[in-house]
């Protein structure tokens, strides 16, 4: 009787703490090398779709959770405005070249008004030399030299006037008037504008940008919408990946390109492999609408978290992924503690971290 109290009183003493002590270092040298956390969400592109320009939503031509090619057409808004203004700008176009080409004319006519103004006044100008040499010699009176000058001044000041009327023509025709009427700046003026209204027109059609699934269309026909005034959403459900917000203490061993494992809670039976792609250069807090004044007197120590971007392995059969669901990550830092590590960690050794052992 006394040999078995004696045995279970072993057990109890000193078998019983020794498998406890042996249990609790295994799991403490082996647990260092996962970090893991259920504060990771699925993440996926959401592109805002809104309107370029202003007017009333003719048709809608896509329905909630449709799924969505580039180019598609999502919704239209009334034309009848766009093409009005189109033909109008159209209309200036032409009266534009028009107008170039009248000042081509224009300066045609004037470039010969001027020879002519030239040969007049060269003419004029010979008469009253020859009536100024016959006055020397006494032939001539002072009426017909009197004439002669008064021509050859009012010659020579039309051909300053034709001069003058030359030059404002050459400026209206930007000084070169073999330019071809396109490259004048009222027709380049008028051509974009002619652009734009063709741009507006087009923009009454609303096409996807991307290939995606239509989220939140709440447009009904015939309402009134304003341009950028975002009217539904397109998710792109084709790359999503996981982001994950791990305590800032558990990433001092996770580095990029690190390799993971994720699962859903929408799916626990499914395992996806994954690869840390990024680390975010700011904790959560840093991008708060109100974000923590640590420099107050009733300041906090409050362990912050960091996302960690990972990127997901294509398997095949995987189920469908939807933006938000909530995950369980776990990432291989691929480092385990040791005794000399944890050793030195409990003596203060600086370098005790050089102890660990990568896998």
């Amino acid at each position: 009787m006394r040999r078995g109290q004696a045995g279970l009183r072993l057990v109890l003493l000193v078998v019983i703490p020794l498998v406890a002590i042996a249990g609790g270092a295994f799991w403490w040298l082996s647990g260092g090398r996962y970090v893991s956390t259920d504060n990771a969400y699925v993440k996926a592109h959401i592109v805002q779709i809104a309107p370029e320009i202003s007017g009333q939503v003719r048709r809608v031509l896509a329905r909630d959770h449709q799924e969505v090619h580039a180019g598609d057409p999502l919704m239209t808004i009334e034309s009848r405005p766009f093409k009005l203004a189109l033909d109008s700008a159209e209309a200036e176009l032409d009266a534009a070249r028009n107008q170039v080409e009248t000042l081509r004319g224009t300066w045609r006519e004037v470039m010969a008004e001027l020879a002519d103004a030239e040969a007049r006044a060269d003419y004029f100008k010979r008469q009253w030399q020859r009536q100024e040499e016959l006055a020397t010699k006494g032939i001539t009176s002072a009426s017909k030299r009197e004439e002669s000058q008064n021509d050859a001044r009012a010659a020579a000041d039309r051909v300053t006037s034709v001069r003058e009327k030359l030059q404002r023509v050459l400026v209206a025709l930007n000084g070169d008037p073999q330019m071809s009427a396109d490259e004048h700046h009222l027709v380049r003026d008028k051509t974009a504008a002619r652009e734009r209204a063709a741009l507006d027109l087009a923009r009454t059609t609303i096409r996807a940008p991307i290939d995606g699934v239509v989220v939140n269309m709440r447009v009904q026909q015939g309402e009134q919408v304003k341009a950028a005034a975002p009217l539904f959403v397109l998710v792109v459900v084709s790359r999503p990946w996981v982001e994950a917000n791990f305590k800032e203490t558990e990433l001092t061993h996770v580095r990029v390109g690190q390799k993971a494992t994720v699962v859903l809670d929408t799916y626990p039976d499914v395992t996806w492999e994954a690869v840390v792609e990024s680390l975010s250069p700011a904790t959560g807090a840093e991008f708060a609408v109100l974000p923590p004044q640590n420099a107050s007197g009733n300041w906090v120590k409050v362990v912050q978290r960091l996302p960690v971007k990972l990127r997901l392995a294509p398997q095949a059969g995987e189920p469908p992924l939807r933006a938000g669901m909530t995950a369980t990550v776990k990432i291989d830092t691929g480092r385990e503690r040791t005794v000399a590590t944890t050793v030195g960690q409990m003596l203060g050794g600086r370098n005790a971290d050089a102890a660990t052992v990568e896998k």
